[in-house]
């Protein structure tokens, strides 16, 4: 697809990306996706090998970037136009002419163990409650409780932490109970459940998102 539509895919900070040195040994290295000046540069970390050093790069050497947006692989080539130290290492990439999109993935649905309190919004008789997103999509989720937190069809309200590198947020999420599950993966869970996903907001969307493509890439995928 044309470059442009790089502005158009809603990347957040902290997407894992994979870069490849262009004539080396053809190896992927894991760094984070920073930002864009759209029509100029993406910025991504500097990837780090042994013992934390910086991956060894020089300014124009060609790369190859890879990540995944939702379901879908992308790629892109790029050179790096600048090498940045400061106030952590990162580079610029120049912006690319072409973003080569792969298959859709049949399944966005990765591994997770995001802490919960868990607030029934149908009926008040329902106690507070505590769980955990065992299973995540960016449009809904398997939730495991401590003890039951309501019926089908009831509205509930989730908030947790959400640590994506070395970034943590908040969440909140809005969620519909879908269906009744009778296995558990957690060993303190007495109530699981599939929910879908009512209402997130924007932030706390990229944050999910950023979350579901770094499982994506370290193939935690279900």
């Amino acid at each position: 697809m044309a470059a442009d539509e790089l502005t158009r895919l809603r990347l957040a900070p902290g997407l894992a990306m994979n870069l490849e040195v262009l004539g080396g040994d053809g190896q992927r290295h894991k760094g984070v996706f920073l930002g864009m000046i759209s029509g100029r540069s993406v910025m991504m970390s500097t990837p780090l090998v042994g013992e934390n050093r910086p991956l060894l790069l020089r300014k124009d050497q060609p790369v190859v970037c890879r990540f995944f947006d939702q379901k879908i692989a992308c790629a892109f080539r790029s050179q790096v136009l600048y090498l940045c130290t400061t106030p952590i290492h990162y580079l610029h990439l120049a912006w690319p002419t072409d973003v080569e999109v792969g298959h859709v993935r049949v399944s966005e649905r990765v591994v997770a163990n995001l802490q919960m309190n868990v607030v029934n919004q149908s009926d008040i008789s329902w106690d507070k409650s505590h769980g955990a997103i065992v299973d995540l999509s960016i449009s809904g989720a398997r939730l495991e409780t401590v003890e039951p937190v309501g019926n089908i069809g009831d509205k509930i309200v989730l908030s947790g932490r959400v640590v994506v590198g070395h970034v943590a947020r908040l969440v909140t999420i809005e969620a519909t109970l879908r269906a009744e599950l009778d296995k558990f993966e957690l060993s303190n869970s007495t109530a699981a459940y599939g929910i879908e996903f009512n209402y997130i907001s924007d932030v706390d969307f990229l944050a999910l998102k950023a979350f579901v493509n770094g499982q994506l890439v370290k193939g935690a995928a279900r």
